[in-house]
């Protein structure tokens, strides 16, 4: 999303993005094809996916970082399609220039915040109703 669009959806008041900190902000974009920021996962909830995701389903909180083996075989990870060595984006602002998000690794996982300005690299995950 450019920051001309971005702007004037936090002017507006929709998708519930609040800040606006890059010529392109694809974070924004992934909220606007989510359809707003309620859509996202909080980080929160992309702990809860961690937990189905890695062997012996560790309890993970939002600022949990775990060592742990990513788990192919789960449920959660063969419904989508999931290989190990991905970010989800979560629906969160940090301030203008991050967001909250989640590294899947093979045998970690770990909270972060940066990256609207990346262009790939961390995946949108929507949430339906």
């Amino acid at each position: 999303m450019s920051k001309a669009d971005c702007e004037a959806a936090v002017a507006e008041g929709k998708l519930g993005i609040k800040y606006c900190g890059y010529d392109t902000d694809y974070w924004a974009g992934a909220v606007k094809a989510c359809g707003g920021t309620s859509k996202m996962p909080t980080l929160a909830q992309l702990g809860e996916l961690a937990s189905q995701l890695y062997v012996g389903n560790p309890t993970i909180g939002a600022e949990d970082d775990v060592e742990a083996d990513f788990n192919a075989d789960s449920p959660i990870a063969k419904a989508l399609n999931l290989t190990h060595d991905f970010d989800l984006w979560s629906g969160e602002e940090y301030d203008s220039y991050d967001v909250y998000y989640r590294h899947f690794g093979s045998s970690d996982t770990l909270w972060a915040n940066g990256g609207r300005d990346f262009s790939n690299g961390i995946l949108a995950l929507c949430l339906g109703d």
